[in-house]
């Protein structure tokens, strides 16, 4: 297996950085091998792997980063991808020549058994684009006018909050500053909706949901600050809100991210089942930077959740630094696993990077104290990166320190070029009861025309 790899990755290394101004497919901000390596460390949990990985597949990128962040504590952009794709292909002149993208993901167990697969064909021509596969849905898209058919998701509907995937027309019509949209599902679901953008900053929206059982209202404002979205059921005793309030500059930099809702919250909403059952889930980042330094980054990060069932809070903390230059930069962060435990558990991790350009080094050590604590975890880790199109990373973990009681490898080759991309990530893992044997696999194959 490792000899096929190291085969692909001089096959196609080379092709890809001879096309690095080849046509750029979205690629999501978050890669699956950084939740498989959280999810194998214990940072966050299966099921809260699963919710970043339905995000990821859904193409909901900021949702996802949203997730990673509070859920791992690990920074992440929330820009979306698709979004700046959008506004890249608004300036592009359409063709009548059909282009597009074949795509298939597939994740495999430690049995080599197919977890979960999906496939998607997007096909663009003129100023239409037509996605079957994982989404059945026919868009059109000039001078700021949209109309949708088909499946229409959260990404369509242009909403803050996650939303269920229905099924039906969507029509989007600009009018100066204003924009006006009308949706009509095969259940007879119907909204209106009408926003007002004063200028490239700010935009204030409001959104009439008629469902067969249920009226909901959808407000939902965006600043230079960020974005507050709050959705209201009528007949319930609490509305929906999401908070995203960031501020990034040359000294300071924070984050503020939120959710809160009552036991039950309105129709049509797709939240994600950490947060549903958490009436309060929140975290909040705050970042303090010295450039000129060493570029030196100290960060606070804290996240707090409050289980409905429960009248319990749940609190996380952990402190960050990083400082030196990119040749050799040591890194240490401390976390208090909860605090309402008095931090009984706590996480220390400590690590060195170097780059030298296309190649990058590191070694690590994770150490989790507990009242039954188990040996550093230790990690080594080198990539290559001939250009921003193609990666191969290798990283190589002990466990418990001894290699004689476990030792784990990741694998991960990242292609993308003007006709062909790729993710491959696989993990071997071998203990002292069982010799090396897969643990998990990623695959990703896209071919473009």
């Amino acid at each position: 297996m490792k000899r096929l790899l190291l085969i692909l990755a001089h096959a196609f290394l080379s092709i890809a950085t001879a096309n690095e101004n080849a046509l750029d497919f979205t690629q999501p901000p978050l890669e699956a091998s950084h939740v498989f390596e959280w999810w194998d460390d214990g940072i966050i949990t299966p099921e809260e792997a699963e919710e970043i990985f339905s995000r990821l597949e859904e193409g909901n990128y900021a949702e996802a980063c949203l997730l990673a962040e509070v859920y791992a504590q690990e920074p992440c952009t929330t820009t979306n991808p698709s979004q700046s794709k959008k506004r890249k292909n608004a300036q592009e002149a359409p063709t009548i020549v059909p282009h597009g993208r074949l795509s298939w993901k597939s994740q495999y167990d430690s049995d080599g058994h197919l977890k979960k697969h999906r496939e998607e064909l997007q096909l663009q021509f003129y100023y239409f684009k037509l996605r079957l596969g994982s989404q059945e849905l026919l868009s059109y898209r000039r001078d700021g006018f949209e109309a949708d058919f088909g499946q229409i998701s959260t990404l369509e509907f242009h909403s803050h909050v996650p939303l269920d995937t229905l099924w039906g027309t969507m029509i989007l019509y600009p009018i100066g500053k204003f924009k006006l949209r009308a949706f009509l599902d095969t259940a007879k679901t119907f909204h209106v909706h009408a926003s007002f953008k004063p200028n490239r900053e700010n935009e204030f929206a409001a959104t009439f949901w008629k469902f067969t059982d249920a009226n909901v209202i959808a407000l939902q404002t965006r600043t230079a600050l960020g974005q507050i979205s709050t959705w209201y059921q009528f007949g319930q005793a609490h509305p929906l809100i999401k908070i995203q309030l960031q501020s990034d500059k040359k000294r300071l930099s924070w984050k503020t991210t939120a959710y809160l809702h009552g036991v039950s919250f309105p129709r049509g909403i797709n939240l994600s089942k950490g947060i549903a059952e958490n009436w309060l889930w929140a975290s909040q980042t705050l970042t303090l930077k010295w450039p000129e330094t060493q570029n030196t980054v100290i960060s606070a990060k804290a996240r707090v959740l409050s289980p409905i069932a429960t009248d319990t809070i749940s609190a996380r903390f952990k402190m960050s630094l990083a400082s030196g230059p990119a040749r050799l930069r040591p890194s240490l962060s401390a976390t208090c696993i909860e605090a309402h435990e008095n931090c009984s558990q706590t996480e220390w991790k400590g690590a060195i990077e170097s780059a030298w350009e296309p190649y990058s080094f590191s070694i690590g050590a994770r150490y989790r104290h507990t009242s039954n604590s188990k040996p550093p975890k230790i990690e080594f880790g080198t990539s290559y990166r001939p250009s921003r199109r193609a990666l191969a990373q290798l990283t190589l973990a002990l466990p418990e320190t001894n290699p004689a009681k476990g030792i784990s490898v990741q694998n991960e080759i990242h292609l993308d070029n003007e006709w062909l991309g790729c993710e491959l990530v696989f993990a071997f893992k071998k203990t002292k009861k069982q010799p090396f044997r897969p643990n998990f696999a990623h695959i990703q194959a896209e071919v473009k025309f």
